[in-house]
């Protein structure tokens, strides 16, 4: 499955969440580790960001925490709430000491502290060895939103 999320590009939310539900038995099973996961959404296109909220609660059920590196990442608290998600066991990385948000994420994913580590930004930026590594070893899932801004309007 690895392979076929890398062929086809950047991975997104939504084929995380479905490569975990099982076919013939119907249940689900842990977010398969691939890495770095894409979440684009806007106002009017907001299924990404609803099987991003999915996984994470997925990811809640684990003894570990959910990290949000930086404000811009951090999503409403009523809507993590509203997702199923324990906020006590969400963390923000708000002082970044000048860091790059790249450094940060390998860091916040080499520590295997987090259940899920997001960050926003653009994906090619965080598809690297690094965090693919660090990701893959300490069993974390690692994020990206890209929350689109632009909207695209259609005239009728």
């Amino acid at each position: 499955m690895k392979s076929l999320m890398h062929t086809q590009g950047s991975t997104t939310a939504s084929d995380v969440y479905k490569a975990t539900l099982t076919s013939h038995v119907g249940i689900c099973q842990s977010p398969p580790r691939i890495v770095p996961i894409e979440v684009s959404y806007s106002e009017q296109q907001q299924a990404q960001l609803a099987y991003f909220l999915r996984l994470l609660k997925q990811a809640n059920q684990e003894n570990r925490w959910i990290m949000f590196i930086g404000q811009d990442a951090l999503l409403d608290k009523r809507l993590l709430i509203n997702a199923g998600i324990d906020i006590n066991k969400v963390l923000l990385l708000k002082n970044m000491k000048n860091q790059s948000k790249h450094l940060l994420m390998v860091k916040a994913l080499e520590m295997g502290n987090c259940s899920a580590v997001i960050v926003a930004g653009e994906i090619e930026t965080f598809d690297t060895p690094l965090i693919t590594m660090a990701a893959e070893q300490s069993k974390t899932l690692a994020f990206v939103l890209n929350q689109n801004v632009k909207a695209q309007l259609t005239f009728h």
